[in-house]
């Protein structure tokens, strides 16, 4: 099998690659990301890494026939650097525009893969409050659930010529040396480490070997639409919290005030207040099985891998 893989760099996309066979990486420096991957050991899994240019040439593109799926991880990280006008334009464009360029690369290369996966996130929901949201709820209000809505739009066109159209919506990701708990850890290991405000808000997380499992069985699944990617258990704040600090056996209790943060990190704080009660209801409709159902294994897990 075939696998074209945008985003292939990055830490979900590199533990992608260790799962898979055959993976065609695209990249805006295809020496640079050859190079990365072949550091990470992962040099036998690649076929090709091609270049990316506002969209893909369609002689590299033609390098990687025929196509069994597509897996599109492409975005500028939201939680890295303030939210200025300019950061908000490469969030939404890397996302949204980035997707049409892919999709309109496929289509005129007549190069259509059988699945085409896409990164969405939970962000798409807004603030959830108490409620327990699955894949039918509607789209929240903000800069990010627009952003979410207008990124899975992007796949309309692939639909309409019969692919099978996957909307990933991810949540935190968590695993040793990367995403989310990369900054945490040194954090929490300082005993700086706490709740955010009071603590009672959702967090809707899923270990980063799920996640790669998720999206291998995707490839395989008669599944579309919307799929959240996220553990079926959900945690507090407050929870989360308290199971990292004893995780790296520290103390994690000093609160951090939402006004605090925000001075820290402009608008993007807004989104780690917000509660997210997700669950991943047509994952395991479908008997998909989560290996890190559970915080505690999970950060142990990550920590301790």
């Amino acid at each position: 099998m075939t696998t074209l893989l945008t985003g292939g760099t990055g830490f979900v996309g590199k533990s992608l690659i260790k799962r898979l066979q055959g993976v065609t990486v695209v990249s805006r420096n295809p020496e640079s990301a050859q190079q990365r991957l072949q550091e990470a050991g992962l040099a036998e899994n690649l076929d090709d890494v091609i270049k990316w240019s506002n969209g893909l040439n369609l002689t590299d593109l033609s390098r990687v026939s025929p196509i069994d799926s597509v897996v599109n991880l492409m975005g500028e990280s939201i939680a890295e650097g303030r939210w200025t006008a300019t950061k908000k334009a490469k969030i939404r464009t890397s996302r949204v525009d980035g997707t049409k360029s892919l999709v309109n690369s496929l289509i005129q290369s007549g190069n259509l893969p059988k699945v085409f996966i896409s990164a969405s996130a939970i962000g798409l929901y807004g603030d959830t409050g108490e409620t327990i949201i699955e894949e039918d709820a509607p789209a929240g209000r903000g800069f990010l659930p627009e952003v979410c809505q207008e990124w899975e739009s992007a796949t309309a066109p692939l639909e309409e010529l019969g692919v099978r159209v996957v909307h990933l919506r991810i949540g935190i990701v968590l695993g040793a040396n990367g995403g989310a708990l990369k900054k945490l850890i040194p954090l929490f290991r300082t005993g700086l480490g706490g709740p955010l405000g009071n603590g009672k808000q959702w967090m809707a997380w899923i270990h980063v070997l799920d996640l790669v499992s998720m999206i291998q069985w995707l490839i395989e699944q008669p599944v579309s639409g919307a799929v959240n990617a996220t553990a079926p258990n959900p945690v507090r704040n407050l929870e989360f919290t308290k199971s990292l600090g004893r995780a790296v056996s520290r103390p994690a209790f000093l609160p951090a005030p939402q006004f605090a943060v925000r001075l820290a990190l402009g608008e993007f704080a807004n989104s780690l207040f917000i509660s997210s009660r997700i669950v991943p209801g047509v994952a395991l409709s479908h008997g998909f099985q989560f290996q890190f159902a559970d915080i505690k294994s999970a950060l142990q897990n990550a920590i301790n891998p």
